[in-house]
């Protein structure tokens, strides 16, 4: 294998964990930032639903979820390299076994349906399906937490209208204390509704980038993975086939 492949083979899983550490670099600096001047406590204290707390809970934990699907596609990069080189490297060694992972799972899976085909022609369109699919779910579960974190900002909206329309309908027009109480409620359901679908709109748009970097992860390791089934896999395995069948 030429050295600059060889490069370029690691520089993807490399890539893959620079960009999730700068984004979690940034939602870390945006964090201490807004606690050291006081902001998340002011964003938790004006919202008297608790809202806003819930939000920052569930970012939290989609944050963490998606950190973790991000290792795993890069160790999932990191195996299909090391399959790459066992299958294509110029040293290979035609019994030695394939490091075990999931690409070496879909490798064994296309090989056993080979053998079943007993000589026709091998689709592996559905196998291919289904190993991106499997790639795919679990990071599915960041995607809902990203539509959760804004359907509860525009929860914490309608609350907050409620809150602040329930003072002006029993109101007053002659009484000038009951006006000023009508308008301090108002104005503190404003500060939840605008605080609340302000915490959504972020982390939702955060989660979002962070879905799009794992989508780009499985698409990369999903084509690189059948650029190596189509050259080398499946040619050997037609061969073989070929082989058996003059015997």
């Amino acid at each position: 294998m030429p050295p600059g492949t060889r490069r370029s083979l690691v520089s993807s899983e490399q890539v893959l964990l620079l960009k999730g550490l700068l984004l979690l670099g940034v939602v870390g600096l945006a964090f201490m930032a807004a606690w050291r001047y006081g902001l998340l406590h002011r964003v938790w204290r004006e919202d008297a639903t608790g809202i806003s707390v819930g939000i920052t809970l569930v970012f939290l934990v989609g944050t963490a979820h998606g950190s973790a699907c991000l290792v795993r596609l890069a160790r999932a990069l990191t195996h299909l390299a090391a399959v790459q080189r066992a299958i294509a490297g110029d040293d290979r060694n035609p019994r030695a076994p394939l490091p075990d992972g999931c690409v070496s799972r879909y490798i064994r899976d296309l090989h056993t349906k080979a053998n079943l085909s007993r000589g026709r022609s091998i689709d592996h369109g559905l196998l291919l399906d289904s190993f991106e699919a499997e790639l795919k779910q679990s990071h599915l579960f960041g995607w809902f937490i990203s539509d959760l974190l804004l359907s509860l900002g525009l929860l914490g909206t309608v609350i907050a209208l409620i809150v602040m329309l329930g003072p002006v309908s029993g109101l007053d027009a002659g009484a000038q204390s009951a006006t000023n109480g009508a308008l301090a409620a108002m104005s503190g359901g404003m500060a939840v509704a605008l605080y609340a679908t302000l915490a959504g709109l972020i982390g939702g748009m955060l989660l979002k980038i962070q879905g799009f970097l794992l989508d780009g992860a499985v698409d990369e390791l999903v084509r690189r993975t059948t650029r190596l089934t189509e050259v080398h896999v499946l040619p050997t395995m037609q061969r073989m086939q070929s082989d058996a069948a003059t015997v």
